[in-house]
C-alpha cells in the first residue's frame, strides 16, 4: 500500500482526517469525550460497505462500536482489531497548526490523535472492511472483530472496563492487535521496530499523614503534616528498585545498546548505571522506556496539605504513581514504600492503594506473531522486530487479564522513530507521515488472511 493508492486516497484519508476533526477530547470528566461523533462517522463508513455494527453505551454520548464477521469454523481462533476514539486535550495557542483541522503539510497529517491512536483506528476500520471484501464469501475461518472504544485516555471506565465486565461474550477474542508499537530505532545491528507484548501493572497509592493544627506564627514544636509529606516525597524520590532482567527486558536492552560493553552492562547488570546514562545521553526517550521496563517505579506526583496560610497543616496527602513488574504483590509494594520512608516516618502515614491493575504479558508461541512478523519483514527486509514491555497502559490490558493474546503493533515507515513517537504522543504538533499511514492500512488489510492462512 502506498499513499497514491485509490483506497488510501478515497477511503482511508478522508475517514482518518474526519476522526481527527471530530475532536473527541477526553478531559477525564464523564461528560467529555463525545465519542458518539466518531461512532457515527465509522457507522456511515461501514454502512457504505454493507457492514453493520452494534453500539454499547455506559455513559450518554460515549459510544463503543463493535463489528463482528463470523467465521466458517467455530473452532478457529478469533482476531480483534481494537482502537480508541478519544484523544487528550490540545491547547491551540501552543501549536503551529489547528490541532483539530487534520491539515496535510510536508507529507504528514497534523492533529491531536494522529499518532495516539486514530491512525490505528482508521487503518483498522478500512483494513477490516477491505479484508472482508476480499475474503472468500466475505468470511474467514475464525471470527474477525473490530472494536472502537471510548474513554481510553482516562480510566477505560466507559469503554474497555465496562465492556469486559458487562458484555464479555460480545467482545471476547482469542487474539488482538492494538496500540502501541511499530516505531523504529537505529541499532548497531541495523534498524529495528518494537512490538508491545506486555505492560507493567498500575498501583496508585495514597499516603495520608495527620498533624496538629496551630497558629502559623508559632511553628516551634508543631506537628506539621505538610513537612511530613515533603519528607516522604524526598525519600520516595530517592527510592531505587533493583532491576529484574526478564526476557523482554533483555531483548529491549540488547537492541538499544551500542557496542559490546553497553550490551553486557544493560543485559547483565555490571555497570548498568553507566550504560543507562550513556543511553540517556543519546536518546532520553529510549532510556526511559528501558529504565521502566526492568524495575518497579515510584513517582510521587501530587501533594495536598493545609487549608490556610496561617494555620499549621493538620492533614496532608501524597499521591504516588507506582508501576509494577510481573509478580509484584500489594504487600510487597507497601513493604517497599514503608521501608523507603523509614520506621518513624512510615508510622505517621496511612497507606491506601486507590487503583490496582496487575502487570500483564502475552506469549509469542501462537499463529498471530509469525503472521505479524512476516508482514513486517516484507515491508522492511533490512529490519528486525524487538519485544517491548511498556510502563504505560493501554486498553489491551483488560483483554490480557482475561486470557486474550494482545500485541501492540502497526506497520510504519522508518521516519516514525521511537524518539519522534515519544515527543508527539500527547505532545505539541502531533503528526504522522503519509507513508506510515499507508503501510498501516496495508498491514491491517492483509493481516487476517495471513493469520488464518
Amino acid at each position: 500500500m502506498t499513499p497514491n493508492d485509490s483506497l488510501f486516497q478515497e477511503e482511508f484519508l478522508p475517514l482518518f482526517r474526519q476522526l481527527v476533526r471530530n475532536a473527541c477530547v477526553n478531559t477525564g470528566h464523564p461528560e467529555s469525550g463525545n465519542e458518539d461523533r466518531s461512532v457515527e462517522t465509522l457507522q456511515a463508513y461501514f454502512h457504505s460497505k454493507g457492514l453493520e455494527g452494534e453500539v454499547f453505551h455506559a455513559q450518554k454520548g460515549r459510544g463503543n462500536l463493535l463489528l463482528r464477521v463470523s467465521g466458517t469454523d467455530p473452532r478457529a481462533p478469533s482476531l480483534m482489531f481494537m482502537g480508541h476514539l478519544d484523544v487528550v486535550p490540545a491547547q491551540a495557542s501552543d501549536w503551529s497548526v489547528d490541532p483539530f483541522a487534520a491539515e496535510i503539510r510536508d507529507n504528514q497529517v497534523w492533529g491531536r490523535g494522529t499518532v495516539d491512536m486514530l491512525c490505528w483506528t482508521a487503518a483498522q476500520a478500512v483494513g477490516f472492511a477491505e479484508a472482508v471484501s476480499k475474503a472468500e464469501g466475505g468470511r474467514f475461518r475464525g471470527d474477525l472483530l473490530f472494536l472502537a472504544l471510548a474513554d481510553e485516555e482516562a480510566s477505560g471506565r466507559w469503554g474497555a472496563q465496562y465492556l469486559t465486565e458487562n458484555h464479555w461474550d460480545a467482545v471476547k477474542a482469542d487474539f488482538m492487535v492494538t496500540e502501541l508499537g511499530g516505531f523504529f530505532v537505529d541499532t548497531d545491528k541495523g534498524p529495528a521496530a518494537f512490538c508491545t507484548v506486555g505492560e507493567k501493572g498500575v498501583a496508585w497509592v495514597k499516603l495520608t499523614a495527620r498533624g496538629t493544627p496551630g497558629h502559623g506564627s508559632m511553628p516551634y514544636g508543631a506537628q506539621n503534616a505538610a513537612l511530613k509529606a515533603a519528607e516522604a516525597v524526598k525519600r520516595l524520590g530517592r527510592l531505587r528498585s533493583p532491576v529484574r532482567r526478564a526476557a523482554t527486558y533483555r531483548s529491549m536492552a540488547s537492541a538499544m545498546a551500542r557496542g559490546l560493553g553497553e550490551r553486557l552492562a544493560l543485559t547483565w547488570g555490571v555497570g548498568q548505571g553507566w550504560a543507562l546514562k550513556r543511553l540517556f545521553g543519546r536518546n532520553p526517550g529510549m532510556a526511559r522506556f528501558l529504565h521502566t521496563a526492568g524495575r518497579n517505579t515510584f513517582s510521587p506526583n501530587v501533594i495536598r496539605a493545609g487549608e490556610k496560610v496561617n494555620i499549621v497543616a493538620d492533614r496532608a496527602e501524597v499521591l504516588v504513581d507506582c508501576r509494577v513488574i510481573p509478580g509484584t504483590t500489594r504487600g510487597e509494594l507497601e513493604h517497599t514504600i514503608r521501608r523507603a520512608l523509614g520506621r518513624k516516618l512510615s508510622s505517621q502515614f496511612a497507606f491506601e492503594i486507590t487503583d490496582w491493575f496487575p502487570s500483564n504479558l502475552s506469549a509469542k508461541d501462537n499463529p498471530l506473531y509469525p503472521a505479524l512478523e512476516a508482514l513486517f519483514r516484507e515491508a522492511h527486509p533490512d529490519a528486525r522486530l524487538v519485544d517491548l514491555f511498556i510502563g504505560g497502559v493501554t486498553d489491551g490490558r483488560f483483554w490480557r487479564a482475561k486470557g486474550t493474546t494482545v500485541y501492540g503493533f502497526s506497520l510504519f515507515s522508518k521516519a516514525l522513530t521511537m524518539d519522534a513517537f515519544g515527543q508527539r504522543i500527547h505532545g505539541i504538533d502531533e503528526r504522522i507521515d503519509l507513508e506510515s499511514l499507508a503501510l498501516s492500512l496495508g498491514f491491517f488489510t492483509e493481516l487476517p488472511s495471513r493469520f488464518w492462512a
